[in-house]
């Protein structure tokens, strides 16, 4: 039997590792509360490796990542309002990315790295805004009035996916930046909780209240069909969805506790966090290789 060497070995190795998802090239991120703050700690998705993302002061949540920057932005309180951060995958070359006279809420980025979206009460009620990371320019997305919040870029960055409460109800909308359209994606007589992207752009999963003992349901719409599906029936405290780096499965946290789903079996299986946590928010993403 022909031997191989130690060279090749290692090569065949770091081919393995740079060509498919998995622990070392996906991580997950979950803001949860620490010594009484919120902080965001980061861990692999076997839960191995969980550490503290950001060594700075205060509050820090609604976490947001861009693999273009390699870089992670999220919210911290700071003098009645808010201010949007980053900093890089080590936790390390903190950045103040918006710091407005106005709140600064729910950031993302968009796929190519140049755009922040963010929802912002600069002009009355939250309405959604993007700005030019280089320019720093501001660009104002809604004007009806509404309340805005957690919007999130499509993976092709050809639009956004949000919440507005327009009508007493709040409901998931779609905007296509070319053209400003809007596509109104859900209609319930309860509200709707953040929605997440599909990495295909075709589907996107979020929640949906089912009064009166304020349970909640997980679903899934096919932006293709125009179908939704119930993936997880009434549950307490259900929140935060996301898919993973690859779509098969979807993280959630039910009354503080992470789990992941499978919608191809229907099952739900408690995620393998290492530590004492309870997690408010989570969001699974690529993680450059070292």
């Amino acid at each position: 039997m022909r031997t191989i060497g130690i060279k090749s070995l290692l090569l065949v190795l770091l081919f393995f590792c740079s060509s498919s998802a998995g622990p070392l090239s996906e991580r997950v991120v979950l803001v949860a509360e620490h010594n009484g703050l919120k902080k965001l700690f980061i861990c692999r998705p076997d839960g191995r490796d969980l550490q503290r993302l950001s060594k700075e002061p205060g509050h820090q949540m609604q976490p947001a990542y861009s693999p273009a920057l390699e870089r992670f932005f999220y919210v911290r309180p700071i003098l009645a309002r808010h201010q949007i951060c980053s900093v890089d995958t080590r936790g390390k070359d903190f950045q103040l990315e918006v710091d407005l006279k106005a709140e600064a809420l729910y950031p993302s980025v968009s796929p190519d790295g140049k755009k922040l979206l963010f929802s912002t009460d600069m002009w009355g009620p939250l309405e959604l805004c993007e700005m030019d990371l280089d320019s720093r320019e501001l660009k104002r997305l809604t004007y009806d009035g509404g309340i805005n919040t957690r919007a999130e870029y499509s993976p092709d960055g050809k639009f956004v996916l949000f919440l507005s409460r327009r009508s007493g109800l709040t409901e998931v909308y779609r905007l296509e930046l070319e053209n400003d359209a809007l596509t109104k994606l859900t209609e319930s007589p309860f509200a709707h909780g953040a929605p997440n992207w599909s990495p295909s752009g075709k589907r996107f999963v979020a929640t949906v209240g089912h009064p009166p003992k304020r349970r909640s349901v997980l679903f899934e719409k096919d932006l293709e069909t125009d179908k939704l599906r119930t993936l997880v029936p009434e549950q307490q405290g259900l929140v935060s969805p996301c898919y993973s780096v690859d779509g098969s499965l979807i993280l959630f946290i039910d009354d503080g506790v992470l789990y992941t789903y499978d919608p191809s079996d229907s099952k739900a299986a408690l995620f393998p966090l290492r530590g004492r946590l309870v997690p408010e928010e989570a969001i699974w993403v690529p993680f450059p290789l070292p």
